[in-house]
């Protein structure tokens, strides 16, 4: 796992960037809690690296959920790219400083895997399907391009 202080200042760039373009700088909020959300996987060993913490899935769900009860408003939607924007950097951060980790990364199972260890893979591949059909190509690519 790359040290926190590393993640933290790969956001401050596109921090000052999107308060460059013209968004509020409580922005950097959701983009702080994007980057350090992921490491919610070190509290409990179990969870290590898991594709629920280290993919886009939390942020998608959170997108889908919103818009299907229709309590997704400009803001919340906003928060939610910026989240999303920061999991991107921290996955980043990963794999460019690897040298920076202080555990062996991830390991068989992946994890979490229930109700047995090869099902982390059948879990995960869901996940990836879900955040990309649902929520990256419909909604934060067009946003991330602008349109």
């Amino acid at each position: 796992m790359t040290s926190r202080e590393l993640h933290l200042a790969s956001c401050v760039p596109v921090a000052f960037l999107a308060v460059l373009v013209g968004h509020h700088p409580l922005i950097t909020v959701p983009l702080v809690a994007g980057v350090l959300l992921p490491e919610i996987d070190a509290f409990d060993e179990r969870l290590h690296r898991s594709w629920l913490a280290h993919s886009l899935f939390l942020p998608a769900f959170a997108y889908w959920g919103l818009d299907q009860i229709n309590v997704l408003t400009p803001v919340i939607e906003l928060s939610i790219h910026f989240i999303t924007l920061g999991i991107i950097l921290h996955l980043i951060a990963d794999y460019v400083f690897p040298k920076g980790m202080d555990h062996q990364g991830s390991e068989w199972p992946v994890r979490p895997a229930v109700p047995a260890p090869h099902w982390g893979l059948f879990w995960m591949g869901l996940a990836w399907a879900f955040q990309w059909f649902w929520y990256l190509v419909p909604a934060f690519l067009p946003w991330l391009g602008g349109f």
